[in-house]
Formats: C-alpha cells, structure tokens, sequence
C-alpha cells in the first residue's frame, strides 16, 4: 500500500498538477511506479495487459456511437429536434430554457455524449435566450447542466465503458438509464420555471396545438425515431448495443444523404476524422487507466478502501454519502472517463460486493452500482478546474468560466439530489430493465 502511495498516486497527482493530459498522467505514473516501486512487473506482460483491456466486442460501440453523433451534427438535425421541443414545451412560462432541456433529452438519445450535446445545442439554444433577455450565464448554466443528460439517456459512451470494463450488461445499464435521465430533465425543468417565475425570464407565448406538434414530430420523425428502435431493438434481443451502433451509422447516412440531402462526402470524411479522434482518445484512457486499476488490485486497495471505510462507520447510509461526496470532490480535477475506469473496479466490490474474495458489500445491483458510478462522475463536467462542459458552453455563453461555475450551482444541486435518489431507491435504476426482463 505505501508503494501504491508513494510510487502510483503521487507521481499521478503531480503530473496532473503540472497540466499533462489525463492520459499520459496515468501512463507516466504506472512507468513511475513499475521502475522505483522495486515490484518485480515483467515488461513484457504490460502490452498485452493494455491491450486486453481494449479487446472486447462491447467496445466496439464506441466508435460507431460516437460516429453516429458526428454524421447528426453535420446532417443539420439539431434544428429540427429544437423545432419540435419548442412547439412542445416553449409555451410555458421561462419556455426556451425549458426547450434546451428538452432538446438535450431527445439528442441524448442520439449522440451519448454530453460534449456533443453542448456542441449541438449551445450555438442554436443560448443565443436564443440572451435575445429573450435571459442573463448569459444563466443561459449557459442550463445548457451544460442538460448536457449531462447525453451520457444517461441511452445511448451513452461512456456506459459501454463502465460495462465493457466491469462486466455489467451494455444493454441492462442502457435500460438503467432511462427513468434516471428522465428524472434529471424534470428536476431541471422545475427549477427552470422556479427562475422564470421569480425573475420574469423569457417571454409569454401562446402553445400553437396538437396539430403543430404532430406535423413538427413528423419533420423530425427520421431523427427522433433513432433512440426509440435503438433502444427498444436492445431490450427485445434484435440486436446488441454493437450491433445497434452499426445500424445507427448506416441509419444516420442514408436519412442525411437520401431523405434530408445535408449530407455530402466531405462531411462524412469529416466526421470519420472527427470519429477516430475522440475513440483514440478514450482508448489510451482505458488502456492506461486499466493498468493503474490493475496495480491498486494486487495490492488489494478495494479491500483496504473497504476496512477503511468502515472505520469510519459501519453504517451503510453514511459509506454511501462518503462515496458520492469522493465523487464530487475527484470530478474536480479529473476527467471523469479516467474516475470511472480507475474508481469502478475499486468500488464495484464495496457497493456490490464479491463473493469470491469473500466480500460482502452494500448490496447494490450492479445496475444500480453502473449508474451510480456514471452518473456521480458526470457531475464533475459541472465542476472546475476540469469541467468540460463549462469550457465548451463558457465562449458560446460569452462569459467567464468563474461566471458560468456560479451559475451552474442550483443546477448541479438538482442533480445532485437525483444522484441520491439514484443511490437510495433501486428501482430508479432496476424498474425499466425489470420491465424488459432484464433483471429479475
């Protein structure tokens, strides 16, 4: 355990301090660890330790997700889903900040990436609102805190991960996620009303019928069709979240080139690239996040964590709060695919437990422990220094991030609170994966 401290931790933080990638951070830091820690680690078992970690057919979704979320973008569709979330939910009162909500919703469903959602959104939807006189960081504190929503709403990136990497079912946390998402849009639409109502955001505008919502919904039935079969063909066995991904991109090029015509090869070359970057970026985290875990393993860190924790209390309520509070406090300064490759396999036994090493745990589903872990980590792209999402929305938003980070407060409560909601009540995780009889 002190080699682990001294030799892994240590080399990690300061690396991160003086502002190398997370990716290198790590790797430098396993380097650091296997030429001073003076544990006998053969060289030549680390490469295909690495490797093995990034050879799963689960993985395989990545790439065509996060594709499918770049042909989306450049196809022009973003409009049309803010189209019809306008004509459903722009009426009531502080309605463009409830139509970036909703607009998150339906492209979380999409792209799986909460970054993509910013992107896709943010130039359309803050604009938008800073015409209605709504402040800019405020307009800019909603649309990242509904960003969060892309990596819960099925599908998500960064679930494959989690799942690929702990052996929890893909499709069983793409259920998982549903009511969880679901939850995470109306708590901010609520707070959203409470603002409008108290500092008269936004404008009064009349709701222009079924009739208009329907023929809108039709406009946009191409793209917002895409999560309903993706979904639904994972939970009815037509196909796996690979398989799905796959048919999403064949999907997502012939609507853009055949029935909307916005797609040309440049674009599609555009996106390919954009595609293979993002990928080769996650991958080198997992590789090298997956070595750092493997070494915390063989010096029994989970176990150690667990007595640990224990010394503190015994009572589960309160091991559980310690977890979310350490979730909140590591989404400061790392990246949160980096937490949940490092801090999974180290909590997966305290929060599920592991009956071959004779740990008992909290007695979560692992379901539960998947978006737990998901979702508590995503909240650190609401937080500085490494808030991602508040670096994306701060220039569209036309503020500091020392601005935007005020704002986004109430906003990160909010979902805090359904964080523990997530962490209390199982059935927010198990009850639509129970319903396709994914989980008995």
């Amino acid at each position: 355990m002190i080699e682990c401290f001294f030799y892994l931790f240590i080399p990690f933080f300061v690396f991160i301090a003086l502002g190398v990638p997370i990716a290198f951070s790590i790797g430098l830091a396993c380097l650091t660890f296997m030429v001073f820690s003076g544990i006998p680690i053969p060289w030549s078992s680390v490469i295909p330790e690495m490797y093995s970690s990034i050879d799963s057919f689960a993985l395989l979704a990545l790439p065509t997700f996060v594709l499918t979320g770049e042909l989306l973008n450049r196809c022009q569709l973003t409009q049309k889903i803010i189209d019809v979330a306008t004509l459903m939910v722009g009426w009531i009162r502080g309605g463009l900040g409830h139509v970036v909500v909703v607009s998150s919703m339906f492209f979380s469903g999409i792209s799986g990436s909460a970054i993509a959602d910013v992107a896709a959104v943010g130039p359309i939807m803050i604009p938008a609102m800073v015409k209605e006189k709504y402040p800019r960081d405020y307009a800019g504190a909603i649309t990242a805190a509904a960003s969060i929503m892309g990596p819960i709403i099925p599908p998500s990136i960064p679930m494959i991960i989690i799942g690929s990497q702990l052996g929890i079912s893909v499709g069983g946390l793409f259920a998982a996620g549903v009511l969880p998402g679901i939850m995470i849009g109306v708590s901010l639409m609520i707070l959203n009303y409470y603002y409008a109502v108290r500092y008269g955001y936004g404008t009064k505008s009349e709701f222009k019928g079924v009739g208009a919502v329907t023929k809108g919904a039709l406009q946009a039935i191409p793209a917002l069709i895409i999560p309903v079969w993706l979904l639904g063909g994972i939970l009815f066995g037509i196909f796996t979240p690979t398989e799905a991904g796959a048919v999403a991109v064949l999907y997502t090029i012939l609507v853009g080139g055949l029935f909307y015509r916005t797609l040309n090869g440049r674009q599609l070359y555009e996106s390919l690239l954009a595609a293979a970057k993002v990928t080769a970026g996650a991958l080198v985290i997992v590789m090298t996040a997956f070595l750092f875990s493997k070494f915390l393993t063989y010096y029994m860190v989970p176990q150690q964590a667990l007595d640990f924790l224990l010394g503190i209390s015994t009572n589960r309520t309160v091991i559980i709060l310690i977890i979310i509070a350490l979730f909140l406090f590591v989404g400061t300064f790392m990246d949160a695919l980096a937490n949940m490759i490092i801090l999974g396999p180290l909590l997966l036994p305290i929060c599920v437990g592991d009956a071959a090493k004779g740990i008992e745990g909290l007695g979560m589903h692992p379901l539960q422990f998947g978006m737990l872990l998901n979702t508590g980590l995503l909240l650190g792209l609401l937080t500085p220094p490494v808030g991602l999402c508040l670096f994306v929305t701060a220039p569209l938003a036309g503020v500091t991030i020392e601005r935007l980070s005020m704002a986004v407060i109430p906003f990160l409560i909010a979902e805090t609170i359904i964080l523990l909601i997530i962490a209390f009540v199982p059935e927010v995780s198990l009850f639509v994966p129970r319903l396709a009889g994914l989980v008995k």
